[in-house]
């Protein structure tokens, strides 16, 4: 077993995808008996891109609640990589990103490998971009996570390995999002491109995310139903001793129906949210 597999996962859930209201969010991160949160979108606007006061008040709530921060998600660089954002991005977001991460008591920052666009192969621009971002990040105390996303490079588990390759994990690790990788066309992301990630010696898998895809509806789906197992993925993840944080990442409102949860006093994000943690749990 490797170096980098440790004991025990740890669950965490995005903030906005309990709810969009900061406030409600944290209310229900504590009574459903959540220690740890992801952050992506405040009341105002992307991390980091609202106030210091914004940012400093949403601190102290969620550290008066008792919750503490599993990582950040600045969405940086889904955008291809000759867009005129990239510069900001680079001198003044990603340095903001990590200075906030690490306020929050995280080094954890995810990002994107670029979008896609006439070109058919993975370029050195691309490398070089991505590798000056490691830089970046780590001179600032932070650590990148690649997130493979279906419209940017590194659209799959295996693709996004290949990036990390060229850089080096000790400089870049992977947010493994199975449903992105099933919404890329990856066939079997579990347990195909797991075992193939877990099994590599240049990829070292940082952080999961957790939701669900229906290839045939091309819909996100709870991590119940969907095209993966996440059973078995999650039973996977624990024999192999996987501590990274696994982060419920719900991406969908439709109502779920059932004679248990008419009473609940919820929205349909809040519910499908509230009954992905309980899968999870279970699965644990």
């Amino acid at each position: 077993m490797k170096s980098w597999l440790k004991e025990k996962m740890n669950l965490s859930v995005f903030s906005d995808e309990i709810s969009p209201a900061s406030t409600r969010a944290i209310k229900l991160a504590v009574e459903w008996k959540i220690s740890h949160i992801e952050v992506r979108s405040l009341d105002n606007g992307r991390f980091p891109r609202v106030t210091n006061n914004e940012l400093a008040d949403f601190q102290q709530r969620f550290t008066d609640a008792g919750l503490a921060v599993s990582g950040v998600s600045p969405g940086l660089f889904k955008c291809h990589v000759s867009d005129s954002a990239v510069a900001k991005g680079m001198t003044e977001i990603l340095p903001r990103a990590c200075e906030w991460a690490l306020r929050f008591g995280t080094n954890q920052i995810s990002i994107f490998g670029f979008r896609r666009g006439e070109e058919t192969n993975l370029s050195d621009e691309i490398i070089d971009r991505v590798d000056e971002m490691c830089s970046i990040a780590s001179a600032a105390g932070g650590r990148l996570l690649l997130e493979n996303e279906a419209s940017c490079w590194g659209s799959t588990g295996r693709q996004a390995a290949e990036i990390i390759r060229r850089i080096g994990p000790d400089r870049l690790q992977l947010c493994w999002d199975p449903a992105n990788s099933a919404r890329a066309g990856s066939i079997h992301p579990y347990p195909d491109e797991y075992e193939e990630l877990r099994d590599s010696h240049s990829c070292v898998i940082g952080c999961i995310h957790m939701k669900n895809y229906i290839s045939t509806m091309a819909n996100w789906a709870l991590l119940e139903f969907g095209d993966i197992n996440w059973k078995n993925h999650l039973d996977a993840m624990q024999q192999d001793s996987f501590n990274g944080f696994a982060v419920v990442e719900t991406h969908t409102d439709l109502p779920v129906e059932g004679p248990n949860l008419v009473n609940k006093n919820l929205t349909p994000l809040e519910l499908n949210t509230y009954l992905n943690i309980e899968f999870v749990r279970k699965c644990l």
